[in-house]
Protein backbone atom coordinates (compact mmCIF):
# COMPACT_ATOMS: atom_id res chain seq x y z
CA UNK A 1 0.00 0.00 0.00
CA UNK A 2 3.08 2.26 0.85
CA UNK A 3 4.01 1.72 -2.89
CA UNK A 4 0.54 2.35 -3.91
CA UNK A 5 0.02 5.89 -2.00
CA UNK A 6 3.59 7.10 -2.79
CA UNK A 7 2.89 6.20 -7.05
CA UNK A 8 -0.55 8.48 -6.40
CA UNK A 9 1.17 11.57 -4.19
CA UNK A 10 3.57 11.48 -7.11
CA UNK A 11 0.78 11.49 -10.17
CA UNK A 12 -0.73 13.90 -8.28
CA UNK A 13 1.88 16.34 -7.51
CA UNK A 14 2.64 15.88 -11.25
CA UNK A 15 -0.95 16.79 -12.06
CA UNK A 16 -0.74 19.92 -9.60
CA UNK A 17 2.22 21.20 -10.88
CA UNK A 18 1.92 20.82 -14.86
CA UNK A 19 1.26 23.90 -16.67
CA UNK A 20 -3.04 25.12 -17.73
CA UNK A 21 -3.26 23.68 -20.95
CA UNK A 22 -2.49 26.29 -24.14
CA UNK A 23 -5.42 28.10 -25.17
CA UNK A 24 -6.63 28.04 -29.08
CA UNK A 25 -5.12 30.83 -30.70
CA UNK A 26 -8.34 32.96 -31.60
CA UNK A 27 -9.35 32.85 -34.97
CA UNK A 28 -8.48 35.65 -37.20
CA UNK A 29 -11.19 38.44 -37.96
CA UNK A 30 -9.58 40.95 -40.58
CA UNK A 31 -8.17 38.33 -43.58
CA UNK A 32 -6.41 40.06 -46.55
CA UNK A 33 -5.82 37.42 -49.64
CA UNK A 34 -3.90 38.47 -52.22
CA UNK A 35 -4.49 35.35 -54.78
CA UNK A 36 -7.04 34.34 -56.70
CA UNK A 37 -7.27 30.82 -55.45
CA UNK A 38 -6.53 31.88 -51.56
CA UNK A 39 -9.78 34.51 -52.47
CA UNK A 40 -12.24 31.59 -53.60
CA UNK A 41 -11.25 29.52 -50.22
CA UNK A 42 -11.42 32.80 -48.32
CA UNK A 43 -14.80 33.30 -49.45
CA UNK A 44 -16.34 29.69 -49.02
CA UNK A 45 -15.04 29.14 -45.58
CA UNK A 46 -15.50 32.71 -43.79
CA UNK A 47 -18.23 35.24 -43.06
CA UNK A 48 -17.59 38.52 -45.31
CA UNK A 49 -17.37 40.23 -41.77
CA UNK A 50 -14.02 38.22 -41.17
CA UNK A 51 -12.15 39.18 -44.59
CA UNK A 52 -10.71 42.55 -44.88
CA UNK A 53 -9.63 41.90 -48.28
CA UNK A 54 -9.44 39.95 -51.31
CA UNK A 55 -7.58 40.24 -54.65
CA UNK A 56 -9.44 42.29 -57.43
CA UNK A 57 -9.54 39.30 -59.53
CA UNK A 58 -11.92 37.74 -57.06
CA UNK A 59 -14.24 39.91 -58.62
CA UNK A 60 -14.03 39.00 -62.19
CA UNK A 61 -16.66 36.24 -62.84
CA UNK A 62 -14.73 34.62 -66.09
CA UNK A 63 -11.58 33.84 -63.61
CA UNK A 64 -13.51 33.90 -59.84
CA UNK A 65 -16.33 31.47 -58.59
CA UNK A 66 -17.27 33.75 -56.23
CA UNK A 67 -17.62 36.92 -57.93
CA UNK A 68 -21.06 36.98 -57.89
CA UNK A 69 -21.26 36.06 -53.51
CA UNK A 70 -18.64 38.48 -52.32
CA UNK A 71 -20.83 41.24 -52.44
CA UNK A 72 -19.26 44.68 -50.94
CA UNK A 73 -16.46 42.76 -49.51
CA UNK A 74 -13.51 45.54 -50.36
CA UNK A 75 -10.71 44.27 -52.90
CA UNK A 76 -6.76 44.79 -53.08
CA UNK A 77 -4.42 45.79 -55.71
CA UNK A 78 -1.68 43.48 -53.81
CA UNK A 79 0.72 46.86 -52.48
CA UNK A 80 3.00 46.36 -49.67
CA UNK A 81 1.69 49.38 -48.82
CA UNK A 82 -1.91 48.93 -49.19
CA UNK A 83 -1.98 45.93 -47.09
CA UNK A 84 -0.67 47.67 -44.16
CA UNK A 85 -2.87 49.68 -44.15
CA UNK A 86 -5.52 47.02 -44.24
CA UNK A 87 -4.16 45.79 -40.92
CA UNK A 88 -4.53 42.28 -41.61
CA UNK A 89 -4.02 39.45 -38.88
CA UNK A 90 -3.79 36.62 -41.79
CA UNK A 91 -2.71 37.04 -44.69
CA UNK A 92 -3.59 34.32 -47.81
CA UNK A 93 -1.25 34.02 -50.91
CA UNK A 94 0.56 32.25 -53.53
CA UNK A 95 4.11 31.05 -53.58
CA UNK A 96 4.59 33.42 -56.67
CA UNK A 97 2.48 36.57 -56.95
CA UNK A 98 2.01 39.31 -54.67
CA UNK A 99 6.04 39.19 -53.55
CA UNK A 100 6.94 42.28 -52.05
CA UNK A 101 3.63 42.32 -49.64
CA UNK A 102 4.19 38.73 -48.58
CA UNK A 103 7.59 40.12 -47.34
CA UNK A 104 6.19 42.93 -45.71
CA UNK A 105 3.40 40.99 -43.93
CA UNK A 106 6.30 38.92 -42.82
CA UNK A 107 8.82 41.77 -41.72
CA UNK A 108 5.82 43.07 -39.82
CA UNK A 109 5.19 39.52 -38.16
CA UNK A 110 1.96 39.27 -39.83
CA UNK A 111 1.03 35.24 -39.85
CA UNK A 112 0.98 34.23 -43.84
CA UNK A 113 -0.11 31.01 -45.49
CA UNK A 114 0.88 30.92 -48.97
CA UNK A 115 -0.19 28.39 -51.22
CA UNK A 116 0.76 26.64 -54.82
CA UNK A 117 -0.40 25.09 -57.61
CA UNK A 118 -2.47 22.23 -57.21
CA UNK A 119 -2.74 19.23 -59.71
CA UNK A 120 -5.12 16.47 -58.78
CA UNK A 121 -8.00 16.35 -56.07
CA UNK A 122 -5.59 15.11 -53.51
CA UNK A 123 -4.33 18.77 -53.30
CA UNK A 124 -7.70 20.26 -53.66
CA UNK A 125 -7.92 17.50 -50.05
CA UNK A 126 -4.76 18.66 -48.60
CA UNK A 127 -4.88 22.55 -50.05
CA UNK A 128 -8.22 23.36 -48.28
CA UNK A 129 -7.50 21.64 -45.06
CA UNK A 130 -4.67 23.95 -44.35
CA UNK A 131 -6.18 27.11 -45.84
CA UNK A 132 -9.18 25.96 -43.17
CA UNK A 133 -7.45 25.34 -40.02
CA UNK A 134 -5.42 28.40 -40.48
CA UNK A 135 -9.05 30.57 -41.08
CA UNK A 136 -10.23 28.23 -37.23
CA UNK A 137 -12.70 26.59 -39.82
CA UNK A 138 -11.62 23.13 -40.11
CA UNK A 139 -15.29 21.31 -39.83
CA UNK A 140 -16.23 24.02 -42.60
CA UNK A 141 -13.81 22.88 -44.80
CA UNK A 142 -14.86 18.89 -44.08
CA UNK A 143 -18.12 20.09 -45.39
CA UNK A 144 -17.44 21.66 -48.47
CA UNK A 145 -14.91 18.77 -49.07
CA UNK A 146 -17.72 16.46 -48.51
CA UNK A 147 -20.00 17.99 -50.49
CA UNK A 148 -17.04 17.34 -53.46
CA UNK A 149 -16.69 13.87 -52.80
CA UNK A 150 -19.93 13.45 -52.98
CA UNK A 151 -20.45 15.15 -56.19
CA UNK A 152 -17.56 13.48 -57.63
CA UNK A 153 -18.74 10.22 -56.46
CA UNK A 154 -22.13 11.07 -58.15
CA UNK A 155 -20.25 12.08 -61.59
CA UNK A 156 -17.38 8.90 -61.57
CA UNK A 157 -18.30 6.86 -64.95
CA UNK A 158 -19.91 3.30 -64.85
CA UNK A 159 -18.25 1.70 -67.53
CA UNK A 160 -14.15 1.77 -69.00
CA UNK A 161 -15.69 3.42 -72.06
CA UNK A 162 -12.97 6.98 -72.42
CA UNK A 163 -13.95 9.44 -75.32
CA UNK A 164 -10.58 11.68 -75.84
CA UNK A 165 -11.39 15.47 -75.12
CA UNK A 166 -8.57 18.00 -75.12
CA UNK A 167 -8.89 21.41 -73.21
CA UNK A 168 -7.57 24.51 -75.62
CA UNK A 169 -6.80 28.14 -74.59
CA UNK A 170 -5.59 30.67 -76.67
CA UNK A 171 -2.88 30.41 -78.65
CA UNK A 172 -3.32 26.38 -78.52
CA UNK A 173 -2.06 26.04 -75.08
CA UNK A 174 -3.09 22.65 -73.37
CA UNK A 175 -2.81 20.90 -70.33
CA UNK A 176 -1.43 17.11 -70.04
CA UNK A 177 -0.10 15.02 -67.83
CA UNK A 178 0.22 16.55 -64.04
CA UNK A 179 -2.46 19.11 -64.51
CA UNK A 180 -5.86 19.66 -62.46
CA UNK A 181 -7.69 19.64 -66.16
CA UNK A 182 -6.15 16.12 -66.64
CA UNK A 183 -7.49 15.08 -63.23
CA UNK A 184 -11.25 16.78 -64.26
CA UNK A 185 -11.14 15.03 -67.09
CA UNK A 186 -10.17 11.28 -65.77
CA UNK A 187 -12.98 11.91 -62.86
CA UNK A 188 -15.13 12.33 -65.47
CA UNK A 189 -14.05 9.45 -67.94
CA UNK A 190 -12.65 10.84 -70.60
CA UNK A 191 -8.90 10.56 -71.81
CA UNK A 192 -6.81 12.97 -71.97
CA UNK A 193 -6.20 14.07 -75.54
CA UNK A 194 -3.08 16.06 -75.08
CA UNK A 195 -1.83 13.19 -72.51
CA UNK A 196 -1.68 10.90 -74.55
CA UNK A 197 -0.08 12.91 -77.58
CA UNK A 198 3.00 13.29 -75.07
CA UNK A 199 2.44 16.06 -73.38
CA UNK A 200 3.22 16.63 -69.32
CA UNK A 201 2.23 19.66 -67.73
CA UNK A 202 1.46 22.57 -69.73
CA UNK A 203 2.50 23.81 -73.14
CA UNK A 204 1.34 23.89 -76.96
CA UNK A 205 -0.16 21.70 -79.91
CA UNK A 206 -0.48 22.72 -83.36
CA UNK A 207 -3.54 23.66 -85.14
CA UNK A 208 -2.54 21.55 -87.85
CA UNK A 209 -1.89 18.35 -85.92
CA UNK A 210 -5.31 18.93 -84.18
CA UNK A 211 -7.53 19.39 -87.50
CA UNK A 212 -5.91 16.35 -88.51
CA UNK A 213 -6.07 14.37 -85.68
CA UNK A 214 -9.33 15.76 -83.62
CA UNK A 215 -9.98 14.64 -79.88
CA UNK A 216 -13.61 13.99 -79.54
CA UNK A 217 -14.60 16.69 -77.45
CA UNK A 218 -12.60 19.85 -77.30
CA UNK A 219 -13.15 22.34 -74.51
CA UNK A 220 -12.02 25.37 -75.63
CA UNK A 221 -11.45 28.42 -73.66
CA UNK A 222 -12.10 31.41 -76.00
CA UNK A 223 -10.95 35.13 -75.47
CA UNK A 224 -13.56 37.13 -73.69
CA UNK A 225 -15.51 39.16 -76.30
CA UNK A 226 -13.99 42.52 -75.30
CA UNK A 227 -10.72 41.34 -75.38
CA UNK A 228 -10.17 39.76 -79.06
CA UNK A 229 -6.70 38.61 -80.09
CA UNK A 230 -4.85 36.46 -82.83
CA UNK A 231 -4.10 33.75 -79.99
CA UNK A 232 -8.13 33.42 -79.40
CA UNK A 233 -8.81 33.10 -82.90
CA UNK A 234 -6.63 30.04 -83.61
CA UNK A 235 -9.30 28.03 -81.48
CA UNK A 236 -11.90 29.78 -84.23
CA UNK A 237 -9.95 28.57 -87.25
CA UNK A 238 -11.38 26.75 -90.09
CA UNK A 239 -9.44 23.66 -89.96
CA UNK A 240 -10.65 23.28 -86.49
CA UNK A 241 -14.42 24.23 -87.18
CA UNK A 242 -14.73 21.56 -89.51
CA UNK A 243 -13.32 18.99 -87.75
CA UNK A 244 -14.84 20.41 -84.34
CA UNK A 245 -18.13 21.58 -85.02
CA UNK A 246 -19.91 23.19 -82.37
CA UNK A 247 -21.58 19.38 -80.97
CA UNK A 248 -18.42 18.44 -80.18
CA UNK A 249 -17.40 21.31 -78.00
CA UNK A 250 -18.95 21.02 -74.60
CA UNK A 251 -18.99 24.37 -73.10
CA UNK A 252 -17.20 25.02 -69.24
CA UNK A 253 -16.56 27.78 -67.54
CA UNK A 254 -13.23 29.25 -67.03
CA UNK A 255 -13.33 29.63 -63.77
CA UNK A 256 -13.75 25.61 -62.70
CA UNK A 257 -10.47 25.57 -63.83
CA UNK A 258 -8.67 28.23 -63.19
CA UNK A 259 -7.91 27.64 -58.97
CA UNK A 260 -8.68 23.74 -57.64
CA UNK A 261 -11.16 23.92 -55.08
CA UNK A 262 -14.41 22.03 -53.82
CA UNK A 263 -16.50 23.81 -57.01
CA UNK A 264 -14.13 21.77 -59.22
CA UNK A 265 -16.67 19.30 -58.43
CA UNK A 266 -18.91 21.30 -61.44
CA UNK A 267 -16.32 21.06 -63.95
CA UNK A 268 -16.42 16.65 -63.37
CA UNK A 269 -20.39 17.27 -63.99
CA UNK A 270 -20.35 19.29 -66.62
CA UNK A 271 -17.43 16.76 -68.56
CA UNK A 272 -19.31 13.67 -67.45
CA UNK A 273 -22.35 15.24 -69.10
CA UNK A 274 -20.58 16.08 -71.79
CA UNK A 275 -19.11 12.63 -72.24
CA UNK A 276 -22.58 10.51 -71.80
CA UNK A 277 -24.13 12.85 -74.66
CA UNK A 278 -21.00 12.30 -76.50
CA UNK A 279 -21.70 7.92 -76.24
CA UNK A 280 -25.39 8.87 -76.81
CA UNK A 281 -24.61 10.51 -80.26
CA UNK A 282 -22.09 9.17 -81.49
CA UNK A 283 -21.73 4.83 -80.97
CA UNK A 284 -19.35 3.16 -79.31
CA UNK A 285 -15.67 4.32 -77.76
CA UNK A 286 -13.04 1.82 -78.32
CA UNK A 287 -12.64 0.85 -74.09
Amino acid sequence: MTIIRSLQALLLGAALSAPPPALAEPAPQRVVSLNLCTDQLAALLLPPARIAALSHLARDPELSYVADRIGGIPVTQGGAEELLHLAPDLVLAGKYTAQPAVRLAKAHHIPVVQVGLIADFDGIRAQVRTVAAALGESARGEELLADMDRRLAAAAPTDARRPTALSLAPGAFTSGAGTLTAAVMAAAGLANYAEAHGLKGYGYLTVEGIAADPPDLLIANTAPKDRPSLSGALIDHPALRRALPPDRRPQLAENLLGCGGPYTAAAVEALALARADWLAHHGKVAP
